[in-house]
């Protein structure tokens, strides 16, 4: 025999001899370990409490929209009804302007129908409607629509010169704008003068 052969057999690892211990130990140390029940199911209670109050804060926000949207309707409700009555006020105003060309201030006829205007307005009032104040004004696009341009020297660019249709607010909302001319700065040649070379 040779010397190698002579030589004690070292014992066999127990770890080697049993392979499954190998695989155990690598599936335990693969395993994620599991939270505690109480862990879990507070974090569930702090998820499903997160998402409540943000459901019950979309809510509020939407009752309050809502109401919002309820209330505008309520105050704007009789809006169609009133501009549907400014052509009969239009009317009624022509009517007034061909009666004081026409007649005398004390007519009882041109007095009678001055008076039923008058009410009309005032009763329109009464639900907010308020006429736009436009001659004199400077130019606003929310309250006067613009009809043409006109040089003037007395007054400044973008004034309003003269009201053509007469505009109207309810509540503080352009229902009609007024039809307006405005002002532009003076043209400094005639419009007959040679150009100049």
């Amino acid at each position: 025999m040779s010397r190698k052969d002579k030589q004690p057999k070292s014992p066999p690892d127990e770890a080697a001899a049993d392979p499954s211990a190998d695989e155990q130990a690598d599936a335990l140390a693969a395993e994620p370990v599991a939270p505690a029940p109480e862990d879990a199911l507070r974090s569930e209670r702090d998820d499903l409490l997160g998402r409540l109050q943000r459901v019950s804060a979309d809510y509020l926000n939407y009752q309050k929209r809502v109401q919002r949207d309820i209330e505008q309707a309520r105050e704007f409700a009789n809006e169609t009804l009133i501009k549907s009555l400014l052509a009969v006020l239009d009317d009624m105003e022509r009517a007034l302007e061909a009666a004081r060309a026409n007649h005398d201030e004390d007519d009882p006829l041109l007095t009678g129908m001055q008076m039923v205007h008058d009410k009309a307005v005032e009763t329109l009032g009464k639900f907010g409607l308020t006429v736009i104040d436009a001659v004199g004004q400077p130019f606003d696009p929310e309250l006067h629509a613009a009809m043409l341009q006109q040089p003037s020297a007395d007054c400044p660019p973008q004034t309003v010169l003269q009201e053509v249709v007469r505009g109207y607010r309810l509540k503080g909302r352009t229902i009609r704008p007024s039809s307006v001319i405005v002002s532009k700065a003076p043209d400094d040649e005639p419009a007959d003068a040679p150009p100049q070379e």
